[in-house]
């Protein structure tokens, strides 16, 4: 809820107090009650021409929040509070509520939980004036001291640089410091990725087990497509006379709440499905409606795809594709384990061979997918734009360990036509 500092009875009032110099708002945070985000506006930038304004957080009731925005409002008047002073946590804040309408919910709640964790303790009481390149690679060694992965402290780097540089855009900072600070490398995990005969133990395994779950795994490798847009998928997105399927929304769940918005590229894209995949999806709505009429629970208007109600109605959540994912493979590696185990029985999975090993994640689908296209020789802005990427050149980037056979096919072709 938000809360304007004066009685305003109308839209007009309200947008008038927001432009008016000694006025302020307030407002309870999403999901954080006894939160609240306390602004004050001061002026107009006199090289931008907006509106200048200092936000605070004020933890208590309703009532106390009201009484300390009146206060932070007259420090701001005052001139005890300039933008220019403004810390480090209130730049986080107005960057977070500035994300809200942007991001994603889910990418919202991790931004915002990384900061109210480990940023907002760190560096949230500092002035941004104070904030330099030194003292922020001082905070990443810190952080690494502590035992933090690099690949999570260079999260931490990008929150921060993202706030820093909409700063810049507000008259905040003359610049970001965060452009000149050195945050720890990450070196690039390898991709593995399943064969396609160990995908097909999968899918034989799930088929009996899990139906939904062996129609999502087929899915994810035949169309890569990413496990919020796969749950997100409804039958009005299948044309199986044509052999297609479209992509056109995600799904993602934040603070136990669903929500479905456009795809990561906020772009529709329609997918071609061979026999196989055709194929699949009618044995599929086929054991929907099997299932339908065993429970006398008549199919939804438009049921998902994905879905372990009888008549269609509630997708997958996508964190359920994940965590079941991670259970089949883990029973494909029970038998080598429990074998082991006879000679020694403290082992775990770890201690298998590489070969009794099933070190898979629902995602590594999706590299399957990529990799088998270009490994193929199909041409990367196809498999760029059947997978969704936002440019060709991320593909190349990502997946380059594919190349070396098109090479050496390359490579044959030049000699080929040589003929030396």
């Amino acid at each position: 809820m938000t809360y304007p500092f004066g009685d305003m009875a109308s839209k007009a009032k309200s947008e008038a107090v927001r432009r008016t110099p000694g006025t302020g708002t307030m407002r309870e945070r999403p999901q954080r009650s006894g939160r609240w985000q306390l602004r004050a506006f001061a002026g107009v930038d006199e090289l931008t021409g907006k509106p200048r304004q200092v936000t605070k957080t004020f933890v208590g009731t309703e009532a106390k929040a009201r009484v300390a925005l009146a206060r932070f409002v007259t420090e701001v008047n005052d001139g005890k509070i300039e933008p220019s002073t403004a810390t480090v946590g209130q730049l986080l804040d107005e960057w977070l509520d500035a994300a809200s309408v942007t991001q994603r919910p889910r990418t919202l709640e991790e931004n915002r939980r990384k900061v109210d964790h480990r940023i907002r303790p760190k560096l949230g009481s500092l002035k941004l004036s104070k904030l330099t390149p030194a003292l922020l690679d001082r905070a990443y060694r810190e952080w690494l001291d502590e035992g933090l992965a690099p690949a999570t402290v260079h999260k931490y780097h990008a929150i921060i640089s993202a706030a820093c540089r909409q700063g810049a855009k507000w008259g905040w900072l003359t610049s970001a410091p965060t452009e000149r600070a050195t945050p720890p490398r990450v070196e690039r995990k390898e991709m593995v990725v399943p064969t396609p005969e160990r995908l097909t133990a999968l899918l034989k395994v799930a088929d009996g087990d899990d139906p939904v779950m062996a129609t999502a795994v087929a899915l994810a490798a035949l169309t890569g497509a990413r496990r919020g847009e796969l749950v997100a998928l409804r039958w009005s997105d299948v044309d199986l006379s044509a052999g297609s399927v479209r992509i056109a929304r995600s799904l993602t769940v934040a603070s136990g709440e669903q929500h479905t918005g456009p795809t990561k590229t906020h772009a529709a894209r329609l997918l071609a499905l061979d026999p196989v995949g055709v194929e699949m999806l009618r044995r599929r709505w086929r054991y929907m409606e099997e299932v339908s009429e065993r429970a006398e629970s008549p199919l939804a208007a438009d049921p998902y795809v994905l879905s372990y109600n009888a008549n269609g109605a509630a997708p997958v959540s996508p964190d359920t594709l994940t965590h079941r994912f991670a259970k089949l493979c883990h029973d494909m590696e029970m038998p080598a384990l429990k074998r082991l185990r006879r000679k020694a029985p403290k082992a775990t999975r770890v201690d298998l061979a590489p070969k009794d090993q099933w070190p898979y994640r629902f995602h590594d689908l999706r590299h399957f997918s990529v990799t088998t296209l270009i490994a193929a020789g199909v041409d990367v802005r196809t498999v760029a734009e059947r997978h969704g990427h936002a440019r060709a050149t991320m593909t190349l980037d990502r997946y380059a360990h594919a190349l070396p056979e098109r090479d050496r096919a390359a490579a044959a072709l030049l000699g080929d036509v040589l003929d030396l």
